[in-house]
């Protein structure tokens, strides 16, 4: 293993895991009409805009485990919700200039398949009178926090800068 990959690795973490706190500790209490945002669901989809299928798909298992943790569903339900939405949005890595509008449309679909899951494993509570609500304020955070999420991924996943050249001009000084 590399250093820049044990850098991107450690990086994955520590923005997987601010992302989990900031979900628990702060969005949980910024309730619209009684529901909150999903930020990890967003960088799952981030993360499969930015590192392509594959690399989604490990960043979204591991946002809906965590995730799965505190929200008192069958673990890897959210996992995998999460892991195939994240990789779905992976396919379209490269196809698009702007990634940023492709999160709230993948973020509708991502909670749309934890709740279709939920109810086949038994989870019947997921969809109640009030799950429209709840996808329109995930769709509106999502617009919010599009934006932070993809600059996020690119920031773990980014290689280490290549050490700055001296200018031409001072290379010319320099040979003679």
């Amino acid at each position: 293993m590399s250093v820049e990959r044990a850098r991107a690795g450690l990086r994955s973490a520590l923005v997987l895991f601010s992302v989990f706190v900031l979900q628990v500790g702060v969005f949980d209490g910024l309730r619209v009409f009684g529901r909150a945002a999903e930020p990890l669901l967003a960088l799952a989809v981030a993360g499969g805009l930015v590192g392509g299928w594959w690399r989604g798909l490990r960043l979204g298992f591991a946002a809906g485990l965590l995730y799965d943790v505190v929200a008192g569903t069958p673990l890897g339900l959210a996992a995998f919700a999460y892991a195939l939405v994240a990789a779905g949005a992976g396919l379209l890595q490269g196809l698009t200039v702007r990634l940023w509008w492709l999160v709230p449309p993948f973020s509708a679909l991502g909670l749309c398949l934890y709740v279709l899951a939920g109810e086949v494993v038994g989870q019947d509570h997921l969809y109640n009178d009030r799950f429209w609500v709840t996808l329109a304020v995930v769709e509106s955070w999502a617009v919010v926090l599009a934006a932070p999420t993809l600059r996020l991924v690119r920031w773990a996943w980014s290689e280490a800068p290549a050490p700055p050249r001296a200018p031409r001009a001072a290379e010319a000084e320099v040979a003679r």
